[in-house]
């Protein structure tokens, strides 16, 4: 990172991330939700020196981890990584470098990702020290839950470097990085392996029950199944997965689908509406394993500003201004199968879907359309549809990073694992638990393009697709750029409905349809200011000492 970002990050940290959490806690305070643990603000003056003395200031501590740290990320950039680049949508007028593999180092998003994971590393690492130097009036218990936070959100915010830009450079210590900004880069296998560390810590240290919203052993469970599922292909030479990894990923999976107690909701829709929101008091949401929790109405910065770029026409959310230009890409609207229309209807607008959470005073909204697809997923309609917590730039919906499906297919990819099919067993029943709840039928034999598949629609627009291409190629890379290189990008096109619900698309343009994605084009290039200020990205990565 260069010297000038790590300075701000830690001149903010220095001043106390406490300044954070009096933010949300004033704006929280004007919206009503009085259950919401984001909204505990310290009860006296505070400096990080007289903080952490009671379970309550301690829990305060870790409250920017669910949402300020991730703003940037949350913006733009996630969705461009994940689901632009992935080609599950695309504008005509924004980010098309993301589609066309054109991305250069110059680009704003991917400099908002890279430092809103690092500040997450940061603000992870500082209250973890804050709290091992200063905390008092706590058991040990309370202060290691407290530290299994930090560690998985710092797990995961790696877990997403990795898959973004391969070798990146493992901070433990921020302070000390201030007087020696200038270090290497660490090799993926060790960023793999620093990763697991920390969950397994957290899945140590974390309640199994805790209030909505906050992390449980189960969170941490359900990502270090996903990050053993990803590593178990790292390094493959013959197009196999390592069997220990795997056998690791169906453990962790494992558990959390036959002893969490959590459930699916009974409805594919209903994951994206205000009222089924995980940290909204009386909300019941049994399949959100780890969301960022934003405020309703919030600050910039504490909020969730998606809206006004997700929905593409005021008329859908009640008259806010809105401007969204993203539309279904052809590729995925033709990859739907004829009877997925719950997932597809949740996902993207066709022509003549009602919607009836949008628009409720009139009877709900029915799209009319047969031009391309806008999006439907994280647009839950008007300000009168949601309790007044909708604005411009201000959505009342929490973003998912992980949820209890993705652990489903997880489980069912790691049974699967290095065989051609999967005919029985418990990843076989938990693939379909997915698969019906779509009204989708039973397939008897369950093979990789059928998880590919899975994974794609019913995470689409999710911000997950990209990163698990990434993951398989690490074992499939022939396979994995030839199926890049023949999905059809950037093509405008109109569609027709079927009396069944599904569609016949049509390309309208000459726009660029294919790409030529090389082994080069897996990762994306480093952000230009770190180059610049740091020679080390020039150079080979470095592994990392554990101490151990």
């Amino acid at each position: 990172m260069n010297t000038i970002n790590i300075k701000v990050m830690n001149k903010i940290n220095i001043i106390n991330q406490l300044v954070y959490i009096l933010i949300i806690a004033v704006y929280i305070g004007f919206t009503g939700c009085s259950k919401d643990f984001l909204e505990r603000p310290p009860q006296d003056r505070v400096t990080a020196d007289n903080y952490y003395q009671s379970y309550e200031e301690l829990r305060t501590s870790t409250a920017p981890l669910y949402n300020i740290v991730w703003f940037d990320y949350n913006e733009r950039a996630g969705y461009s990584i994940g689901d632009i680049r992935a080609n599950n949508t695309l504008s005509k007028y924004f980010n098309p470098g993301y589609y066309l593999f054109t991305v250069t180092s110059l680009d704003y998003n991917l400099l908002d990702a890279w430092s809103s994971l690092f500040k997450v590393v940061a603000q992870s690492n500082n209250t973890m020290n804050n709290i091992a130097e200063k905390a008092s009036n706590i058991t040990e218990e309370e202060k290691n839950g407290a530290i299994a936070e930090c560690r998985f959100m710092r797990g995961t915010a790696y877990f997403l470097l990795v898959r973004i830009w391969g070798n990146v450079m493992i901070i433990e210590d921020n302070i000390e990085l201030v007087e020696n900004p200038l270090i290497t880069l660490n090799p993926i296998e060790d960023v793999y392996k620093f990763i697991i560390r920390d969950l397994e810590y957290a899945v140590q240290n974390l309640p199994e029950k805790d209030e909505a919203g906050r992390l449980t052993k189960w969170s941490a469970e359900g990502m270090l199944a996903k990050v053993y599922l990803a590593f178990s292909g790292y390094g493959s030479t013959d197009g196999t997965r390592n069997q220990a990894l795997l056998d690791s990923a169906k453990y962790y999976a494992d558990d959390v689908c036959n002893n969490s107690g959590m459930e699916l909701m009974e409805n594919y829709e209903d994951l994206f509406k205000y009222k089924y929101n995980v940290n909204r008091a009386g909300a019941n949401n049994l399949e959100s394993l780890f969301s960022l929790l934003w405020v309703p109405l919030g600050p910039w910065g504490a909020s969730n500003v998606t809206l006004s770029d997700f929905a593409f026409d005021s008329e859908v959310v009640g008259g806010v201004s809105a401007w969204g230009s993203h539309r279904a890409s052809y590729d995925i609207l033709t990859t739907y199968k004829a009877r997925d229309t719950i997932r597809l209807n949740a996902t993207y607008m066709t022509d003549g879907v009602h919607y009836p959470e949008i628009n409720q005073s009139e009877g709900g909204y029915t799209f009319s359309g047969t031009d391309e697809a806008p999006l439907k997923k994280y647009v839950p309609g008007g300000p009168d549809d949601n309790e007044g917590m909708v604005a411009t730039m201000n959505s009342p919906l929490n973003t998912y990073i992980l949820r209890l499906a993705d652990v489903y297919l997880v489980y069912a990819e790691a049974c699967l694992g290095n065989s051609a099919s999967l005919t029985g067993g418990e990843g076989w029943h938990y693939f379909h638990l997915v698969r019906n709840r779509a009204n989708m039928d039973t397939i008897q034999s369950i093979t990789f393009e059928d998880i590919m598949y899975e994974r794609r629609i019913e995470l689409a627009m999710e911000w997950q697709y990209w990163y698990d291409l990434v993951t398989w190629y690490y074992f499939k890379p022939d396979y994995i750029l030839n199926y890049i290189n023949n999905q059809t990008r950037g093509a405008g096109y109109s569609h027709t409905k079927n009396p069944d619900g599904s569609l016949d698309v049509t390309i309208v343009d000459t726009l660029p349809q294919r790409v030529n994605a090389t082994t080069e084009d897996i990762y994306f290039p480093y952000p230009e200011s770190e180059i610049i200020q740091n020679p080390f990205f020039n150079q080979d990565p470095v592994p990392y000492d554990f101490g151990d």
